[in-house]
This record gives structure tokens, sequence and C-alpha cells, in this order.
């Protein structure tokens, strides 16, 4: 055997080796077979001697593997016996034991829900949780009269000689398991466990809400300030050791208040599981026993009547009847946490809030979780007019305010959520779903009580919800949709929650469009894919176009080379057909026009919105859209900084004449002569700021650097105002004041020719004019004649009347720094403005409203 051979032979026969003693364990009457084979070649060379050393380690592991199996075989077999013979019959014989020694609960726990039964009467002598040895169980068998459901034929039935007269009885725990069958199992739900004495009309609002046995002290506070009904579901965690102790706990607080005795149905809730919340709030408005109920936590003290509005209101009752309505009460924090401790000195009207707002020491609740209440819109709370109830215009999935709304018809909260997060808002966005619109009360409120949080549980239930509210959004989209497709509601109002809704979320779109019929394809296309037309080209931001819209709309790029052809595109069948928002940027004049009234009477009804790219929107009619219903947004804040910085420059390149001096040297020639006594230092000059809006804001800090005496008008004075910044409600005042007088208001039909001859003539003689706003909005030819006699000694424009065409008699006077309305033409502005034009219709799809909607619409909507 050549030694090639002889080692692959030796290496094969050491693994074979090895194999045998894992799986063979010899006797010990029989000689090892790694004995006899090893012997054969009497570890003729290092490398056998290190296989040999490998085979006793591998060995020993093997009967480590072999005890290891042994006592896996053992436990299991331990296991199985207890699971499947001992447990069961300790507990059927501790079950049958208890019920033998009437140790049960002293009071009927399940009652039909009409029925009147008296207040319940415990004896707390007794123990009120039954006890067997060491083991104790809730048992319902302990019921002294279970109760039934009983249903009997329908009359139709009965009147055709059919069906049967006698009532099919259905034990209430059945009914009760099959009604909250997505919580979790096995949970003992006791209805009425305390059933309030008082009577409630049929249109009073039940507070439902929900505690455990640490919250009992805010409870009785809230019932004695509610003073109305309340049903309430109570958790006892199923340990043994303190169920007693907190059935007689609850027991106290219930007899001890006549209040609570009145008002409070109280409904246990008996199981395993903490913060099951969507559950338990099921079963408060399940059991509640009035037409509307308000779902509410009992850290929340209501601070105001609303109820004595909503009761003389028709028109609020007659909205709440219909089912398609839920009524919001704005809910708010006290920014210092022991301030928000002291309920008793909570304001008790709005005057006071508001008081409390403008002081910084209230806010609204849970101010760092922006989406769960800001669609309240608290802005718009802070300004309405009493008695004002306004609608919810910007929904969004995580909104989650505290409602009041009818008991029967809305959907149900999803019990699938265990722990914080999404629970609440999972509720309210399947009600939105099924076409509940949010109104607020804009007199009422409610305040948080402050407490610590369980953050550690929080955290990880968050994290554990979060997933299942993903999932849960798509699913109920889905499911919404197929109803309203189904039953050909798709186009209707009672369908416009879920399709603006269900856009937003990815693949549901798509998995609808292979759901439908192919015929009903190209209709639900159009019916949830809105299509936004982009007029002109997007330069900066095409990478924001996809991920602004992409995933919520059909995008459409304008191709047409005239108007003509452009507006015929919105026809039947046209490339532009079903549009309803439009972005639009100056540019798109020269083959369109302006967006004069003649074009927004030509567009289609289905076009909403009208995102303009620029802080002016002059070139659009918005006289015009307001006519049509169609919203107009601009790009205001995405301008600030560089059309602040062109004024800048020209205000330090007029009172420097620095463009006069750079022209000089242009032609070879040095200093002009005589230029230091027509020039002057930025600093402690006075800058007058017609319109503090954000540009002159922006321009004011800058200036106020040099430093710079900063002076303004506006319309009304701005409470935003930097501090250095003095208003002045007479503009000849203020202009008599001024070095320098630059201009930022918008081009409206009332400020054409603004600066006219008398504003001009009121500056201080030397005075000089910067213009980056609208050419139009100054008189060009008193201002020329101003400069030409020397009472306005230099100007600084940036924009002009008739642009681009430029007057030349400006081109003449050598004192003027002109440029050709450079004031955003830079890549990082230009990409702003076009993100923030194409953010407006995101928007607008995704709540209903932009943010820049430009003033004129905002007078309109609050005279509405």
């Amino acid at each position: 055997m050549t030694p090639g051979c002889r080692h692959k032979f030796e290496f094969y026969l050491s693994m074979f080796i090895c194999m045998c003693s894992l799986s063979l364990e010899p006797q010990p009457s029989a000689p090892p077979l790694t004995f006899n084979l090893t012997l054969t070649f009497a570890f003729s060379d290092a490398r056998m001697r290190a296989q040999f050393t490998l085979l006793g380690f591998m060995r020993l592991l093997g009967k480590i593997l072999q005890f290891g199996l042994f006592a896996f075989v053992s436990l299991s077999v331990i296991y199985t016996t207890n699971v499947l013979f001992i447990s069961p019959l300790s507990s059927l014989l501790s079950s049958t034991l208890g019920f033998a020694l009437g140790l049960s609960l002293d009071h009927q726990t399940t009652r039909q829900l009409h029925e009147e039964p008296p207040v319940v009467q415990l004896n707390v002598t007794r123990p009120l949780y039954p006890r067997v040895g060491n083991e104790e169980h809730w048992d319902a068998a302990t019921s002294t009269s279970p109760g039934l459901f009983s249903w009997a034929s329908s009359d139709f039935i009965l009147e055709s000689g059919l069906g049967h007269s006698g009532y099919v009885d259905v034990d209430d725990k059945v009914v009760l398991s099959k009604a909250f069958a997505n919580s979790m199992h096995p949970s003992n739900v006791i209805p009425y466990f305390y059933r309030a004495q008082g009577s409630f009309d049929s249109d009073g609002i039940t507070i439902t809400t929900l505690i455990t046995s640490n919250r009992f002290e805010v409870f009785a506070r809230l019932v004695e300030k509610y003073q109305g009904p309340i049903s309430v579901t109570v958790h006892i965690k199923d340990v043994a050791e303190h169920v007693q102790e907190i059935l007689e706990s609850l027991h106290e607080m219930y007899t001890s208040s006549a209040t609570m005795v009145t008002y409070v149905d109280v409904h246990l809730v008996v199981d395993a599981f903490d913060r099951q919340f969507n559950t338990w709030r099921n079963i408060a408005r399940l059991f509640a026993r009035t037409d509307f109920v308000m779902m509410l936590d009992i850290d929340f003290y209501p601070c105001t009547d609303f109820r004595y509005v909503i009761k003389r209101s028709s028109t609020i009752l007659n909205k709440l009847y219909s089912g398609r309505v839920a009524l919001v009460i704005p809910a708010f924090e006290y920014v210092d946490f022991h301030e928000g401790t002291n309920y008793t000195a909570f304001p008790t009207n709005k005057a006071e809030l508001l008081s409390l707002v403008k002081q910084h020491r209230i806010g609204m609740f849970h101010a760092s979780w922006g989406p769960g209440h800001n669609s309240t819109d608290y802005k718009h709370f802070y300004s309405a007019r009493s008695g004002e109830v306004y609608k919810v215009t910007r929904y969004q999935s995580a909104y989650e305010p505290y409602i009041i709304l009818k008991r029967d018809g809305p959907p149900w909260c999803d019990e699938r959520f265990i722990g914080y997060g999404g629970n609440k808002a999972a509720c309210l966005f399947e009600m939105y779903l099924s076409g509940i619109s949010y109104y607020v009360l804009a007199d009422h409120f409610i305040i948080h009580q402050n407490h610590l949080y369980e953050e550690s549980a929080r955290k990880t239930e968050r994290k554990y919800n979060r997933k299942i509210y993903s999932d849960f959004k798509e699913e109920a989209c889905l499911r919404y949709l197929k109803r309203y497709h189904d039953n050909g509601s798709l186009k209707s109002e009672v369908a416009q929650n879920a399709l603006g809704e269900c856009k937003k979320i990815k693949y549901v779109f798509r998995t609808a469009r292979k759901a439908s019929p192919p015929a009903r394809q190209i209709q639900l296309k159009r019916t949830m894919a809105p299509r936004i037309l982009i007029c002109m080209t997007i330069v900066w931001a095409h990478e924001d176009v996809q991920r602004l819209l992409g995933d919520i709309a059909e995008i459409v790029y304008v191709d047409s080379p005239d108007r003509k052809s452009f507006l015929a595109g919105f026809g039947p069948g046209g490339k532009y057909e079903g549009v309803v928002g439009i972005y639009r940027e100056n540019e798109s004049a020269a083959k369109i026009g302006r967006f004069d009234k003649e074009l927004i009477d030509g567009l289609p009804s289905s076009v909403k919105w009208i995102a303009h790219n620029g802080a002016g929107y002059d070139p659009v009619d918005v006289h015009a859209c307001i006519a049509r219903g169609i919203y107009l947004s601009n790009t205001p804040g995405a301008v600030d900084d560089a059309t602040a910085t062109t004024a800048l420059y020209l205000l330090i390149s007029t009172l420097r004449q620095y463009s006069v001096a750079e022209r000089s040297l242009r032609e070879l020639k040095w200093k002009p002569n005589g230029i230091n006594q027509k020039t002057h230092d930025v600093t402690d000059k006075t800058l007058a700021i017609l319109g503090l809006g954000g540009i002159g804001t922006r321009l004011a800090v800058l200036a106020h650097a040099f430093p710079m005496r900063i002076i303004y008008h506006s319309r009304h004075k701005n409470p935003d105002a930097p501090e250095f910044c003095e208003y002045f409600e007479n503009v000849e005042e203020m202009l008599a004041q001024a070095d320098v007088l630059s201009v930022h208001v918008p081009l409206r039909q009332e400020t054409v020719g603004l600066v006219g001859e008398k504003w001009i003539r009121a500056l201080k003689p030397g005075a000089i004019i910067i213009n980056t706003a609208r050419g139009a909005i100054i008189d060009e030819e008193a201002m020329i004649r101003a400069l030409e006699d020397g009472h306005v000694a230099a100007a600084g424009l940036d924009v002009f009347p008739n642009e681009p065409q430029v007057n030349p008699r400006l081109l003449e006077l050598p004192q003027i720094t002109l440029l050709p309305h450079m004031g955003t033409e830079n890549q990082d502005t230009q990409r702003k403005m076009e993100v923030r034009a194409l953010s407006n219709l995101r928007d607008f799809l995704m709540v209903g409203m932009g943010k820049d909607l430009v003033p004129e619409f905002k007078k309109t909507t609050a005279q509405d």
C-alpha cells in the first residue's frame, strides 16, 4: 500500500471509529471496537495518535448527548402527565368542592340588559371570591341565576304559518364570549356588577371609560364632577391573593357615594390579561343605557358643561343621531407636571383657558406627539367664535381625540390591541373609514390630570401595537373599499373618508384593483388614485415628486403646446381627465398663459387645488379660484432667506454705490470722482420695512446685526415680530424717519401703485428705495421723478412692472442697482420651492388642506 493510500485509509477508518463510538456503547465484557482497530496500525505515526485523542473526546461528547436526551424525555413525560391528567382532575375537584361548600359570589353576576334589579348588596363579612385550599378560581357557575338571551321567530314568519312562537334561550356567557371573541381568553365578563339606581334620558350622554384598582380615587373624582351616567369597565386581574381586597375596595368606593349609586354602572372583567383597553372600551359602550356615549379616559377632567349645549341644539342632536358625526372635546395638559395634578385649580371656561395658553402654562395634550391631537386644529380652536362647531379637515391615522358619538351604529374598537399604542387611534380610524366625520366643540375642553406612566411597559407595547396597527389599517381599508365597491357607493359621500385615507397605504390600491372585475378597474383607478398634473418641469426635486406623491397619486405631466389644447385635455377621454390638483410655475405661462379667469373657468369641476410655485401668486386669478371653489397655495417660507439676502445686497450696494464703482472699474477707470460724497455706511441707519411677513422679518433680523434701527408698517401689528422692530400705524410717520425703505407686500389689486407719489415724497430727503416684491407695487414714474430730482438718492430694484422689459429711463440712472429678478435664482431655494409646492398637494390629498393656503381663502373660510 502506498503512503498516500495508507493515509487515506487511516483517515476513513478513524472517522468510522468516531461514528461507532457515538452510536454504540460497547459492553464491558467485550473489548471496544476502537481498541482492536487501532491496534492493527499500532499508532503508526503522529497523525493516528492525534486522531485517537480526538476519538476519546468524541466518545465523551456522545455520552453527554445521551444523558441530555434521557433528561428531555423524562421531563416531557412528567409535563404531559401533569397537563393531561393531574391538572384537570385538580381543577374539577376544586370546582366541585367550591360549589358544594357554597363559596360563591353573594350577588347575581349576570342579568338581562333591560331588567331593573336592586342595587347590589354585598355581605363583606363573607369572601367575595371562592376559595378552595390554596387554589382560587373565578367560576361563572357560582352565579345564582345565569342570565339568558331569548329569541323568537319573526312576526313575518309566524304570520306565514312557519317558525315557532316559543323562545330560544342562549346563555349570556356564550353571547358575551362571541361578542368579545377577538380579545384574550379565558376572560369572565360580568355586566352590571353594580347598576345605577338613577333613570337616564335616552338622549343623554354616558361617559364610557375603564379603570384598574389603582385609579379608584381619580374615578370617584370624575363621577362627582360629571353628575351624569357613566358606564365603567373595572378590570380585576385573576390573582387570588388580591381579588377579595379589590372587590371590597370597589364596594367601599361605590357605596360611599350617593352620586356613584345614582349614575354609575360597573361591569367587571376578571382575567389574567392586563391592558386590554379596546375590549374594556367595548364592554363599557355595549352596556351604556343612553343613545350617546363619550369615549373618555378617567384621567381627564371635564371642565365645561358640553351636555347642556348638545341637548339644547337640535342641529347637533340630529347630526349625532345620523351616526355620521362624532363630536371632539379638545384635550389639554399643563406644561408643569405638578400644576397639572391640582384639578381644583383647573379653568372652568374658555377665557380662563386662553389666558393660561398665552402664559404658556397649558397647551395641547401630548404636544410631544403631535399626530395624536393636532388634527383638532388648536389654532382654530383658540380663535373660534363663541358657539362655533367646526369640522376636522386634516384627519390623519394617528388622530385619537376624545369624542361623543352615537352608541349604536359606529364600528366597535378592534380588540386585538393589547396595551399602549394605537388602540384608540384604531377605533377612530375605522369609524372614519365608515363615513363618520369629526366636529370640534369650540367652547369646551377637558384637561389631563397629570400622573406618572409605566414607561417601560408603554415602550414595549407600542412596538408590538405598531405592527398590528399597520396591518389593521390595510385590512380595514380593503374591507371597507370592498363594501363600498360591492354596494355601488364607491363614489358616494360616505366613501370619501375611506378613499382619502386608503390611498395613502401602500399596496391597498393595487390589491383593490386586482380584486375588482376588469370592467371596474379603470373606474376604481380613477376613483382611488387622484391625478396630479405637473405644469412645466420639475428642475431640482425630481426624486421628491415620487417621494411625496408617488404612493398616493397618479402623476401626469403637461404636454400641450397652447392654451386651447391644454383645456381640451381635461375633457372626457383627455390626457388630463380626472385631474384633482395642478402644480404650476411661472414658466408655464410661455405656452398656456397666466392662470387668469378664462383659464380657471375652463378647468373641470374635478380640479380642487392649484399649487403655485412662488411666494407671489399674482399670475393666478385668486378671485376666479374662489368663485370656482378651487383652493390656491403658494410657497411663502421657502423664499424667505433668498429674497431677504437679495434685498440686503441691494441695500448695501445702493448705500455704498458699489454698482457705480464696479461699472467704473470695468471701464478701466479707478474710483469715480466724488463717490464718497454720495455714499453712506449701513451702521445706525434706519430701515423701514413695508410688510413684515416672512421675508420682511428675515431682512429685519439680518439688518439688525449691523446694527440698523428697524421700523415697520403692516396692515396689522405682527405679534411675532422681533422685539427690536418698532411698529408704525401711520405709514407717512414711518417714512419720514426712514433712511431706507424696503418693500415686501404681495401684489394684489389693492396694492398696485401702493407706493405712489404721496408716500415717496413723504420719505426723508436722500432716502433709498429697495424693491424685491413686485414691480407694479411702486409707481415707477413717480419713483423716477424722485430719483431725477434727488429726493430719492438711489434705488435697488430686482423686480419691474412689465418683466422682462425694463424702463429705459431706469437704465440711464447710474445710482440705481438693477437685478433681473434674481431673488430666488439659486438651486437651493428653487428646490425648497418645488418641494413646498408639492408638499401642499400631498397635504391636500392626505388631509384635505395644504399648509400654505393663500390669505384670500383664509378670509373666505373664516367667514363661512
